[in-house]
Parts: structure tokens; C-alpha cells; sequence
């Protein structure tokens, strides 16, 4: 029987994403996948596990700690280069994989009720098309257009990669708790399999994204809701919370204690706090998530306005009527679950899952990110969606399951593939967000990029400036005009630009890359040269800033200095044929010729089609 359901899952998840691998890399996905040279060389995976530098083209970047994300792109940059297909397929098998494990998972759960020993309150289950809740479930989930995000934006991968661990992780600490209960399991169940798999789930779960590290509160909320055992004294019939005891609690030390506790002392290591620093103050991040909240809600049971951006304003005092309003909402949903608890039976798995939504938003919602709210970041939480509707209908007479079910499916799946060519490029992306957001100064300055990759210089400054209108200290657009300024020849304009742009940010490398290209064509070589080395300071991973310093210094007349630079580059990336072709320039210019040979032919090695390394080598070959 679950063959035919991950088949199922697997079909309609296929047919609902049909129309999006070919879809573009997008936003996060430039600097994580398309520029990172890190991820073209699988033999750089161990690399990965040891510092979480390697994880972007830009440091600015690097302050998640996802070796195992970063690895599983470096496996699709080995198959299939940059074709975003085989991106794409990942994350639809992970997308099938969770909603599979959302059927395991609501159908463990569910075979409690064959125990009296487990689940409290009304046995209501007999009026429940029992059988039909969990694939029910796991369809809504596969389909549902909220989750869309993570198929069609890759380095969503670190959501739907981390929602595949952390339910398997669940659904085998579920098979462990009912393995030990002698009400339910079989005759010699060995309960260690399970809880190994569960303990490892965990592990690669906390190795692609930091959200994993809510497991443990779901499992004692698991154990707190289900886990029953008679009441001493009384009947078979009667069951009472069975308290933690000591040696229940003990199977949660190693999620504690071997994991998470080594990984939070990890992140303080490498980045000196255990969140890497807020976006946003603190205060003002906590007043505004209850909305942020709701409007998660909103998405996932009413899909409409999804869009990759949300325009959502801070709350800065308490006396805000959305502050009052949302907290108010918040309380009242807290207040139902709590006597959907009382009242036992599917009740409390509704409950559950009300819960399950509010824990695992936790770390998105206590610490502030970049953006206010991002669809993917629900992914993990959005089981919920999907188990609640599910349990719902299946209280509808049996007879009526089927029909609401394929209704709703057939809705879901409509709209999923409606919204998949929206992320058919850039310009369709950015175009749906200025269209859903008007007044977000990112959304403008992202059509601008999307333009300016297109060539149409002219619109692409029109989004900067109405980004700069929308938010004059947004410098990313400063900068993106000044790229567009020097792609149309305009150096004085993209000069300003880049100068504007470093006010606001002086920790902005690119900014200081592009400038120095600029200063460099202006013959102010000295201006180049200070800005390649504060570029360098900021992030001195890329042998592409390092070569220009080089060739300027080269043409400043500092050969001694250019010489070392272009030694340094060798030894970042001894690949990197530019190096080799500007050392043997330096060489020439001191009349080195024998030298200049060695360098020069270095660089055809490498590259046996560059021209001019072969033009030099002969002419220095000629001189010797």
C-alpha cells in the first residue's frame, strides 16, 4: 500500500512542477550557486564541513553554517554544471520525500488510537475516514501552492533539505516511543534502529539549515501529548498523561548534549554569537512577527498574494493596533488549542499541529532576518496546513471524503502551476513582486538587476532610482546603478554611484572592485589600487581582485610589489591563468625573459587557447 502512495505523491508532484525546471536561477541563488567557485569541485566538500566560508561567492554571505546544502550543490554542479534542471529535480525529490514522511507520520500517529494505553479524551475516530487522512494530507501538501517556493527558488533547497531530515527525524522518535509500549508493538521490537535513525535525521536536519534545532521541543511535545499509560488503580480503558520521568527523558540527552549544544558552541566559535547578528532591533522584530504570523497563516490556508516579496512594515511600539490585534489572535489560537487538548481524540492532533506551527517558526520569528517574511521559511511549519485539512475532512461522512478531497486538490494544483511560470526568469519574478508590492524598495531594485542582465539600461535605472526614492539608504541600488553607469560607457555617473553606495555601506567588497575598475579607466591609478586593497581587506578569497591590483600596480610601475600579488594568486588558486600571463608582463618588463617563458607558458597549460599568453611567450621566447 506505500508503494502506491509515494507513487501517487511522486506522479501528482511531477505533473504539478512539469512546467518549472526549467526555470532560472534566482536572487540568493547568483552568489550561493551561479558565482561560487567553491561548489565546482566535489573534492572541496570536506572543505565545506570545516568552515562555512566556502558556502558563497560574496563573505558578506557566509554566516550560515550549512555544509550539508552547500554539498548537495556541489553534487549538481559535478552532474549537471549550471542547467537548473537537475537543481530543480533535488528539490522536487525532497519535496516528495517530505510529503511522503507527512503520510508516515499522520498514519503513526493516527494507529495510536488502536491502543487505550495512548491517546486521551472521546474516541471519536470510528466517525473518521481514518484511512484516508494521512495520503489526504500528503497530497494537499504536495500540491499546495505556499510550498511552491522551494520547488522553483533553489536555494530554497536549505528549507525543503532540512523539512526531509527533521520529519524523518520525527517519524522514526515516533516508531521508537511505540516500539517501547508494550500496548502496541509486536513481539521483539528492537526499539535501537529507530532512535539511531531518528538521532543521525537530526544531525544532517541541523547540517542544512539552523531551524532543525526546534526538534527536540516537538519530540516532548509528542511524548507530553501522546505517550499514556493507565492510570495505577483503575481500568485498561483509563489513561492519564504519563509524567517525564527520568528515564523517558533520558533518550532527549543526545539531541541536547551531543548535538545541539556542540553545534551552538560551534557558531559561537566561528561567529562569535550564537544568531550571527540581527537586521533588525530586537524589540521591534518581536512586536512585529505575531502579524508576520498571522499573515503565514493567511498564505498557507488562503493562498492568494504569494509573491518572493513580502513589503511588510515594522511594528515599533506596543500600542500599535496590529501589534494589540495580532498578539490578541495570537492568544485566542493559543487558548483552542489548548482545549482541543482537553478534549482528546483527533482534537488533540489538531492541536498538535497548532503547536507544531508555532514551534517551528521560532527561530525565524525571534531573530531578525533580512527579510520580514519569506514563503520558504514557512515550508517546515506548513505540515500543518496540511494535516489539519485533512483530519477535517476526513470527519465528513465517507461517502463525501473523496469528492472534497479531489476538490480541493484540483484547486491547489491549478494554482501551483499557474504560479510556477512566475519564476520562469528574473524580469517575470520581479515584475510579480513590484506588481504585489509597489512600494518595496528590494522588489524595484531587483527589476532593475533583471533589466540590466537584459541590456535595457534605461529601464534598469529607472527601478534604481525609484528604489533610492523608495529608500535612500538602500546602497545595493547605488551600486547596481553604477554598474549600469559603466556598462554604458558613463564612468563619471558610476563613479558617484560607487562612492554614493560606499557612504552608506563601507563594507560593500564589490563596490569597491568596481570602483577601482573605474578609477583605473579615469588614469587614477592611485584611487584603483586604494580600493582593490580595501576590496581584498573585506574578502581575500577572490584571485580576480587580487589581478587587478596587479596589473595596476604593473602599470603604476611597482613591479616589485605587482610581482607579489601576482605570486599570492598562484598560491590561492594556482588554476587561475590570468596570474600566470600578468607575471610573466612583470618579467618582461624587467627583461627577465627566461622567467617571463616559464610564466607565460604556464598560462597556455592551463588555457591552450589564450592568445595572448602565446603571443608573449613567443615574443619573450625571441628576446631570450
Amino acid at each position: 500500500m506505500k508503494w502506491k502512495i509515494i507513487l501517487f505523491i511522486a506522479v501528482i508532484s511531477v505533473a504539478v512542477y512539469s512546467n518549472s525546471f526549467r526555470n532560472s536561477f534566482h536572487f540568493d541563488d547568483q552568489h550561493y550557486i551561479v558565482e561560487n567557485p567553491y561548489i565546482r569541485d566535489v573534492r572541496n566538500i570536506p572543505s565545506f564541513f570545516l568552515s562555512p566560508e566556502y558556502s558563497s561567492f560574496e563573505k558578506v554571505f557566509t554566516s550560515h553554517y550549512r555544509p550539508l546544502l552547500v554539498s548537495s550543490y556541489a553534487i549538481n554542479y559535478a552532474i549537471g554544471g549550471l542547467r537548473p534542471e537537475g537543481y530543480h529535480a533535488v528539490n522536487l525529490l525532497f519535496h516528495i520525500g517530505s510529503a511522503f514522511l507527512v503520510y508516515l507520520i499522520l498514519g503513526a500517529m493516527m494507529s495510536l488510537n488502536e491502543s487505550p494505553a495512548f491517546m486521551a479524551g472521546p474516541r471519536d475516530w470510528g466517525r473518521v475516514g481514518i484511512g484516508l487522512v494521512p495520503p489526504a494530507s500528503a497530497v494537499i501538501f504536495a500540491v499546495h501552492p505556499f510550498n511552491s517556493e522551494v520547488v522553483n527558488y533553489i536555494t530554497a533547497r536549505s528549507s525543503v533539505m532540512c523539512t526531509f531530515f527533521y520529519l524523518l527525524s520525527f517519524y522514526f522518535w515516533i516508531r521508537f516511543r511505540q516500539s517501547m509500549m508494550p500496548a502496541i508493538r509486536p513481539a521483539a521490537v528492537n526499539w535501537l534502529p529507530y532512535y539511531i535513525i531518528s538521532v543521525i535525521a537530526f544531525i544532517f536536519a541541523l547540517l542544512t539549515k539552523e531551524i532543525a534545532v526546534t526538534l527536540p521541543l516537538i519530540l516532548v511535545l509528542y511524548d507530553f501529548y501522546f505517550l499514556k499509560q493507565p492510570t495505577r488503580g483503575s481500568g485498561q480503558n483509563s489513561s492519564s498523561i504519563c509524567p517525564l520521568s527520568a528515564i523517558r527523558c533520558l533518550a532527549y540527552l543526545p539531541y541536547i548534549f551531543l548535538i545541539i549544544i556542540p553545534y551552538l558552541a560551534y557558531r559561537i566559535y566561528v561567529y562569535g554569537s550564537i544568531t550571527g547578528g540581527g537586521a533588525r532591533n530586537y524589540a521591534a522584530n518581536i512586536l512585529t512577527q505575531p502579524y508576520v504570523l498571522l499573515k503565514y497563516l493567511q498564505l498557507m490556508f488562503v493562498p492568494y498574494g504569494l509573491t518572493i516579496e513580502h513589503d511588510l512594515r515594522l511594528s515599533e511600539t506596543i500600542y500599535d493596533w496590529k501589534v494589540i490585534l495580532s498578539f490578541a489572535a495570537i492568544l485566542i489560537i493559543l487558548v483552542i488549542a489548548y482545549l482541543l487538548f482537553k478534549r482528546g481524540g483527533d482534537r488533540r492532533l489538531v492541536s498538535f499541529f497548532m503547536l507544531w506551527f508555532f514551534i517551528t517558526m521560532l527561530p525565524t520569528a525571534i531573530i531578525p532576518l533580512n527579510a520580514i517574511l519569506q514563503e520558504n521559511r514557512g515550508y517546515l511549519a506548513g505540515v500543518m496546513f496540511a494535516a489539519v485539512p485533512g483530519i477535517v475532512i476526513g470527519r465528513f461522512k465517507k461517502k463525501l471524503i473523496l469528492p472534497w478531497v479531489a476538490v480541493l486538490v484540483a484547486v491547489l494544483f491549478i494554482i501551483t502551476f499557474q504560479r510556477n511560470p512566475v519564476w520562469r526568469d528574473d524580469l517575470a519574478l520581479w515584475s510579480d513582486a513590484v506588481a504585489k508590492s509597489p512600494v518595496s524598495a528590494r522588489a524595484h531594485d531587483n527589476l532593475g538587476l533583471a533589466y540590466l542582465v537584459a541590456g535595457k539600461y534605461d529601464l534598469a535605472l529607472d527601478e534604481f532610482n525609484k528604489t533610492i526614492g523608495l529608500n535612500r539608504q538602500y546602497y545595493l541600488a547605488w551600486y547596481n546603478a553604477g554598474v549600469a553607469y559603466q556598462l554604458q560607457g558613463d564612468l563619471e555617473k558610476a563613479r558617484l554611484a560607487y562612492e554614493e553606495s560606499l557612504k552608506i555601506n563601507p563594507a560593500y567588497f564589490r563596490s569597491y572592485y568596481n570602483a577601482g575598475i573605474v578609477y583605473k579607466k579615469l588614469g587614477e591609478l592611485d584611487m584603483a589600487i586604494s580600493s582593490y586593497e580595501k576590496a581584498i581587506a573585506l574578502d581575500p578569497r577572490h584571485p580576480f581582485v587580487y589581478n587587478n591590483l596587479g596589473v595596476a600596480l604593473t602599470e603604476k610601475g611597482d613591479l616589485k610589489k605587482a610581482e607579489d600579488i601576482f605570486m599570492r594568486i598562484i598560491a590561492i588558486s594556482p588554476r587561475y591563468e590570468k596570474a600566470y600571463y600578468n607575471l610573466g608582463n612583470v618579467y618582461f618588463r624587467e627583461k627577465e625573459y627566461g622567467k617571463a617563458v616559464a610564466a607565460y607558458s604556464a598560462a597556455v597549460r592551463i588555457k591552450p587557447d589564450y592568445k595572448e599568453a602565446d603571443q608573449m611567450l613567443r615574443e619573450a621566447k625571441a628576446r631570450q
